[in-house]
């Protein structure tokens, strides 16, 4: 009997229909009611009653699964409203503001006292948005290191751009 690749079953059960999205409606329901640091593939494994394996076959990590759930959030589209793809970015970060992990410990000890630093120079030159200012200046180093995995180039561009 000569098969073809459409007729012939993989090993191992069939899979579930529309298991994915169950997955990732859950993660999501899971992330906007518990957040990042409570949410765990046990939760959505318990809930949705697909084995942790599974979960783990189609995402191999907690992160992975989060990153993939949130992805349709991503509604801007042709959104012309600088402050309006902003809110939507701080609307899913919010997801996300206890993450874990020994990376997010050094990030913090590296960002906070250099963030607390540049707003206090800010603001002995009578800067009344210093800390908004220090933000932005944060903002925009960590957005490229962790968006182009790139360092600033010239920090005196930004600087001057950030502070006007």
């Amino acid at each position: 009997m000569n098969e073809t690749s459409e007729t012939r079953r993989g090993r191992g059960r069939p899979r579930r229909e529309g298991a994915n999205e169950e997955i990732l409606s859950v993660a999501r329901e899971l992330l906007r009611d518990r957040g990042y640091r409570d949410f765990t593939v046990d939760m959505i494994a318990e809930r949705t009653g697909i084995a942790k394996t599974t979960i783990y076959r189609r995402y191999p990590s907690k992160g992975a699964l989060a990153a993939a759930a949130i992805a349709p959030m991503n509604t801007m589209g042709d959104a012309d409203d600088v402050t309006a793809v902003l809110r939507e970015m701080s609307s899913i970060l919010r997801l996300l503001t206890a993450p874990e992990g020994e990376a997010l410990e050094v990030l913090k000890a590296v960002v906070e006292p250099r963030r607390a630093r540049i707003a206090a120079l800010l603001a002995q030159t009578g800067d009344r948005a210093a800390e908004l200012r220090a933000d932005l200046l944060v903002g925009v180093l960590l957005s490229r290191l962790l968006v182009t995995g790139a360092a600033l180039q010239d920090e005196e561009a930004i600087v001057a751009a950030v502070l006007g």
